[in-house]
């Protein structure tokens, strides 16, 4: 019933009439085929501005992601690397290769599976929610995270901030753009942000075993070579030197651990952009790009120390990668003018890539050293395409589609070398209804996948009489997912009200889940990946921004999930049919206000919350509910900022990532839920000089 009032409500919104003078919200979608005005998109994106971003004095993704609706990240690293949309999204990455259900474009350059490291001074922040195979293939199951950096401008224009906090926590940033010549410019950004963390060490004596250090830098080159020709060069460099050591046999922040563990990673990519407009029919624009990442991320697995307990057990875990990949994707887009149908737009591409992954793990149990390594070389081609055709002048149909073959050539230190490869393939039909400049209705139907893989782990433990059972656990099979959804898009008149609502159904197909088997419950275990028979995940997202008067701005989004399990049991005999999906909370919601109290100074405040939710599917403990407090007051004097703020100002303790076992020899190994909990309470202040 509140769906139908809430769409209701919209629709009737927009028939108000049409205010010409007055300026209407207007936001690029950066990352579709076409750079549309959000509100004419089909399908449920979300954007956040570098002001929004500014507003919750966000300065990682983490705090970024809390004011999407039916959006979720579980942590397990120093950072939140692992993203759910409405649901659906992986939680960790240990011995075995997974193809994320939710990717992440930089850029246009695929970082999926190692993270956006720094959000400062972005030109914007879009998630795409739900499938979105025909833009982006198997790393858009649930959705896509695209984040576009400052686009070079011919006007030269610059900021620097510098911001200190609690917790020994100080970051410097600023970017930079300006024209090298009429045809040529640039823009640099550059990110240090350094903390000792948030975890006391009590076995070292040390506050800064779980510390940030990290380096960004991201440089933007457009070259209007003619008046047909457009090209663009674009550059990365990440270089992470974070401590992991997050988990405490206490279950808070106090941890007792003699080996703390690291989470590193350096990468480099570049990629080189094409827009050419000299065709007569239609413009070719793509992207060619290399990135080369290594990383290092181990932690002590007894969280504790020799000689905590007569029962105890010495373990380490650690696991360095190397990552290179190559990427093409070129596509031809109609131009209005000169079209094969004077009605339809269009778009034909084709994608291809190779990605070599190489691992190898080094773990220590007491004083013996355990070794696996791995390699795997991945291909994909994909061919796509998308039609959209005005069946009148308020009718439009759109049609899109993607074919995609991939294959792996795998080898690893168990003599287990095995080469599957697989067709796959994605669709989308939507029919839009544009009520009137104001409001548009849509209802699609898309279909998304994601690839199967190989359970390394399984495959190295098989041959060991306790884990005999993992023999049949060799490979997983890909995952399909069908999704339906209505929207509607709406502004009022004079622009003071903007609102967008969507509601889904989406059937899962194969839905890769995670299991574990650890046969006598002791330090003994492995991890891998399964197909449970199917899931289900409906809801609805709804966001608004409100101008009730000059100096006033709200916003509220709030998202409503249900999920469920298909027919799945897992090896420990648990029957986890028909229950909630991992990392799927039933409610989130962001809530804001923009109070301009004069020309010079805002309070701006805002309430994040979400409801309790399972950490796993393989066992059956929850999170808390929680719900984070964010204020921020700032002054602006000419081209300075000056601003005070808090980020979780009632401190509460927030589960991101969650076992179910036992681990500390001091209560016999009982077992326990334990929690890695994001940021307590954060306070700092931040000054910006703009020119």
């Amino acid at each position: 019933m509140s769906l139908r009032f809430s769409a209701l409500t919209v629709a009737l919104l927009a028939c108000y009439p049409v205010a010409a003078e007055q300026d209407i919200e207007r936001i690029t979608v950066q990352g579709d085929f076409r750079k549309n005005n959000l509100q004419q998109v089909a399908g449920s994106v979300a954007v956040l501005s570098e002001q929004d971003l500014n507003r919750q004095s966000a300065q990682h993704l983490d705090d970024a992601l809390l004011q999407f609706a039916n959006v979720n990240f579980a942590a397990g690293a120093s950072r939140g690397r692992f993203l759910q949309v409405r649901g659906i999204g992986e939680r960790s990455e240990f011995i075995d290769v997974i193809n994320p259900s939710v990717g992440i474009l930089i850029d246009g350059i695929d970082y999926a599976g190692l993270g956006i490291s720094s959000i400062a001074h972005a030109e914007q922040l879009e998630v795409f929610r739900g499938p979105e195979a025909t833009r982006f293939g198997t790393n858009a199951l649930a959705g896509m995270v695209n984040l576009t950096s400052k686009t070079p401008r011919f006007n030269p224009e610059g900021k620097l901030s510098a911001t200190i906090a609690n917790y020994d926590s100080w970051q410097l940033s600023g970017f930079y753009s300006a024209p090298i010549s009429e045809q040529l410019a640039y823009s640099l950004t550059l990110d240090q942000n350094r903390s000792d963390g948030f975890i006391d060490n009590a076995h070292l004596n040390r506050d800064d075993t779980n510390n940030i250090d990290e380096f960004t830098g991201r440089f933007k080159l457009d070259y209007q070579a003619s008046a047909d020709l457009k090209l663009g060069f674009v550059a990365h460099l990440i270089d992470q030197q974070n401590g992991y050591d997050a988990f405490s046999l206490d279950r808070n922040r106090t941890t007792l651990s003699d080996e703390p563990g690291q989470d590193q990673l350096r990468s480099k990519a570049a990629a080189i952009n094409i827009d050419y407009q000299g065709l007569s029919r239609a413009s070719l624009q793509g992207q060619i790009s290399y990135l080369n990442a290594d990383s290092d991320y181990g932690f002590d697995e007894d969280w504790s120390y020799r000689g905590i307990h007569p029962w105890e057990y010495s373990y380490q875990d650690r696991y360095l990668r190397e990552r290179e990949q190559w990427t093409l994707d070129y596509r031809l887009v109609s131009k209005p003018a000169g079209q094969l149908f004077s009605n339809t737009d269009w778009v034909l591409g084709v994608y291809a890539s190779r990605r070599d992954l190489s691992l190898s793990r080094q773990r220590r149990a007491e004083t013996e050293w355990r070794y696996f390594d791995s390699t795997i070389n991945r291909e994909n081609l994909a061919l796509y395409g998308e039609t959209q055709t005005a069946l009148s002048d308020k009718l439009s149909l759109v049609v899109g589609g993607r074919v995609e073959q991939y294959s792996d050539d795998y080898q690893d230190s168990g003599n287990i070398s095995l080469t599957p490869d697989q067709t796959l393939w994605g669709a989308k039909v939507s029919l839009n209804y544009q009520l009137n400049s104001q409001a548009m209705l849509y209802g699609l139907l898309s279909r998304g996948y994601k690839i199967g893989g190989i359970n390394g782990e399984a495959l190295s433990k098989a041959g060991e009489a306790q884990f005999a059972a993992l023999a049949d656990k060799a490979a997983f099979k890909a995952e399909t997912l069908l999704n339906a959804e209505f929207g509607v898009k709406a502004s009022s008149a004079d622009g003071s009200l903007t609102s967008r609502v969507a509601a889904f159904y989406m059937w899962r197909d194969d839905m890769q889940v995670k299991g574990w088997i650890n046969p006598d419950l002791g330090p003994e275990f492995a991890g891998f990946i399964d197909n449970a028979a199917s899931g289900r995940n409906y809801g609805v997202e709804a966001e608004t921004r409100w101008q009730p008067a000059e100096r006033w701005q709200l916003f509220a989004n709030v998202g409503y999930l249900q999920s469920k399990l298909g027919q799945y049991q897992t090896d420990s005999g648990l029957d986890m049919t028909g229950r909630d999906q991992a990392h799927a909370p039933r409610i989130n919601y962001s809530l804001g206000f923009d109070w301009y109290l004069s020309d010079q100074l805002a309070l701006q405040a805002g309430l994040q919350g979400k409801s309790r939710f399972y950490y796993s599917d393989g066992h059956n403990a929850r999170s808390d509910s929680s719900e984070l407090l964010n204020l921020r007051l700032s002054y602006q004097l000419a081209q300075w900022e000056l601003a005070v703020w808090m980020r979780n100002a009632l401190d509460q303790d927030v589960g991101v990532r969650g076992f179910y076992f036992g681990n500390d020899p001091r209560d016999e190994y009982a077992p326990h839920v334990y929690e890695q909990f994001a940021e307590p309470r954060r306070f700092g202040a931040t000054v910006s000089y703009s020119f």
